[in-house]
């Protein structure tokens, strides 16, 4: 069943970059559809990832890493949008919106949490493996900056966040159980 999911997964990431290419080349402003297809998927990718995650299963032990390596491409190539198109490749501006800017704060730290757990996932890093446990907030971080983003929030933006904190609310409680049974 794991090879059939890897190979799924995989198909999904390539219909996802099909998909996402065919709305960019159409478009008349690439940068805002890159922005939208590249966050887009980045949130859907981070969603199942932390959906397998939270849902053990036995059969699906590795579905978090597959995913969250697509997810973090997604993410990369969202930020590299911005910084490269709208910030012009500019640390002084992209210091700028981090530090004064809710919308770019909360992308930006959505942003460091993803990388670094990616990171994690090799060898190399395994010392920072408990950064992983942030997960579910850098969703809850990701789907509010995604509820940030247009003038007036509607059902997609609600929606996102709304999964997200359901996600977190299952995930933390498990934990909370764990403390009060101890005691």
């Amino acid at each position: 069943m794991g090879k059939y999911f890897n190979f799924f997964a995989f198909i999904f990431f390539l219909a996802s970059l099909i998909y996402s290419f065919y709305n960019i080349i159409k478009s008349f402003d690439f940068v805002k559809e890159i922005y939208f297809n590249t966050g887009i998927f980045a949130l859907i990718f981070l969603n199942l990832s932390l959906f397998f995650s939270l849902f053990k299963f036995k059969s699906t032990k590795n579905y978090p890493k597959i995913l969250g390596f697509f997810a973090t491409f997604w993410s990369v190539i969202h930020f590299l949008n911005y910084f490269i198109f709208d910030r012009n490749a500019q640390i002084s501006r992209l210091l700028n919106d981090i530090l004064f800017h809710f919308l770019e704060t909360t992308g930006f730290i959505a942003f460091v949490i993803i990388c670094l757990m990616f990171l994690s996932s090799f060898n190399y890093f395994k010392k920072i493996h408990k950064i992983r446990k942030l997960g579910y907030l850098c969703l809850v971080i990701a789907s509010y900056h995604y509820f940030l983003s247009p003038k007036i929030p509607m059902f997609w933006e609600w929606s996102a966040l709304i999964i997200a904190m359901i996600y977190f609310i299952l995930r933390y409680i498990k934990n909370l159980r764990f403390c009060f049974y101890q005691n």
